[in-house]
């Protein structure tokens, strides 16, 4: 039986982690914090070791949009003129091939 995802907050990972630097098992942090496994704890060094910040432990999920801002209304009338302008040009080009 599958157990359910428990979602670990920022605070939690950064205590264990610096514990771990600080000399104390993953077993024993696993089973003191309550961690699914020893694994865990392993994954949480090796990203803040390979990325040099504890920031890597942040739940960054669904924050991708933020910042983002979506087509301008300048930028779609810009595209409106362009358009027409295409247009205009295909309609004398079809009027001088017919000649």
């Amino acid at each position: 039986m599958r157990t359910k995802k428990v979602p670990y907050g920022f605070d939690l990972k950064k205590e264990v982690v610096e514990l771990f630097f600080e000399g104390h098992s993953a077993v024993d942090l696993a089973k003191r914090f309550e961690l699914s496994n020893r694994r865990r704890v392993t994954e949480w060094v090796k990203q803040v070791r390979e990325a040099g910040t504890f920031e890597v432990l942040r739940d960054m999920r669904g924050l991708g949009n933020k910042g983002r801002t979506k087509a301008s209304k300048e930028s779609l009338e810009e595209e409106i003129v362009r358009l027409n302008l295409e247009l205009s040009y295909l309609k004398k080009l079809i009027n001088l091939q017919g000649r």
